[in-house]
Parts: C-alpha cells; sequence; structure tokens
C-alpha cells in the first residue's frame, strides 16, 4: 500500500486482502471495470474500494456472501 495526498492506494491483491477474507482480486478488477474503481499505475485507493464493497455487499441483488451468511 501506498499513501497520495492522505488516501491509501493499493493494488488489486493488496486491496482485496485489506477488505476481508471473501474479496478477491477478480471482484476488485470488476469493480474498475463495472463500478468506476479509479485506478492509476496499477492503484487505487482503499477508501473508494472500501464504499463500493460496502454497497455491493449491502445491495439486494446476487448472492448473500460468506460474511453475509455468518452475521444471520
Amino acid at each position: 500500500m501506498i499513501r497520495i495526498d492522505g488516501r491509501e492506494w493499493g493494488t488489486v491483491e493488496q486491496l482485496a486482502e485489506r477488505l476481508g477474507p471473501d474479496i478477491t482480486p477478480a471482484m476488485v478488477r470488476r469493480w474498475r471495470d463495472r463500478k468506476g474503481l479509479t485506478t492509476r499505475a496499477g492503484y487505487s485507493p482503499l477508501d473508494e474500494a472500501a464504499a463500493i464493497e460496502h454497497a455491493v455487499r449491502t445491495s439486494p441483488r446476487g448472492r448473500p456472501r460468506r460474511l453475509d451468511l455468518a452475521a444471520a
């Protein structure tokens, strides 16, 4: 992870690791391609990825994720 202008930026692998055990690098790549996750020189901001992850996790669409099932 690197810090630029007070924000943490990481590669897809680093972001997946920081966001939780059920987040994969492929998911982060899909967020970049489909949700507009900012990417510069192979790095994306952690706070933006976390906001997308939260929106996806709390969405009623798709299958429940492992963390959602554990909370139920």
